[in-house]
């Protein structure tokens, strides 16, 4: 069976389910309405599989999946994060980090945007918007050992040392046997020119290295 007959058969199934659930109300009146929602049903039926596509880690299959469904409705914020995530990782960064922009400003609570988003921002070396978003991440969720650290790794970036090393010393309360924290906070260190601080921390990070 070729692919779009495959496509056909998983867009009838899903077709058929919406009706079905349509029948459980008023039989006449569903009769009527069922062959009138096509665009709905396919709109539904995509936006569905480019979701899964994305969260299977399947990108360029999301990103010809969900760029029409987002262009249908750009006020979608799980698409627009999708999408734009998918984009991001098939090397259309600067697409991607508007997608995720405008889903943010659409869903400015929504704290799976933010994270993504300031995340996104820090591995693409765009620390001065990353600090905002991840500090809001880690104040929400002060446990989130990958976010704190992200955002530790920012500060340095920026030259905000002393908060740096305030950030990294969170982190490493979360993670006491994560010997990469306790070295980023002897380079911090280092880069103020406090050597002799430095100094015990690179001792740690050794320990926890041969540990």
């Amino acid at each position: 069976m070729s692919r779009d007959s495959l496509e056909n058969v998983g867009l009838y199934a899903h077709y058929g389910l919406s009706v079905a659930k349509k029948l459980g109300g008023s039989l006449v009146e569903a009769f009527q309405t069922a062959f009138s929602i096509d665009g709905d049903i396919r709109h539904s039926y995509y936006r569905d599989k480019g979701l899964a596509h994305a969260k299977a880690g399947r990108y360029e299959q999301a990103v010809g999946t969900l760029d029409p469904i987002w262009s249908a409705d750009p006020s979608d914020g799980e698409v627009a994060l999708h999408l734009g995530i998918a984009c991001t990782k098939t090397g259309d960064v600067v697409r991607g980090l508007e997608l995720m922009e405008q889903a943010l400003q659409d869903n400015p609570d929504d704290m799976k945007i933010v994270t993504v988003l300031g995340l996104a921002y820090a591995q693409n070396q765009k620390y001065d918007l990353a600090v905002p978003l991840l500090s809001r991440v880690v104040e929400a969720n002060p446990l989130n050992f990958n976010v704190r650290f992200r955002l530790s790794v920012a500060l340095d970036n920026l030259g905000r040392f002393a908060q740096a090393i305030d950030s990294f010393k969170i982190a490493a309360e979360l993670r006491p046997a994560e010997s990469k924290v306790p070295r980023a906070i002897a380079y911090c260190y280092e880069q103020m020119g406090e050597h002799e601080q430095a100094l015990p921390y690179f001792k740690k990070a050794n320990e926890l290295d041969g540990a």
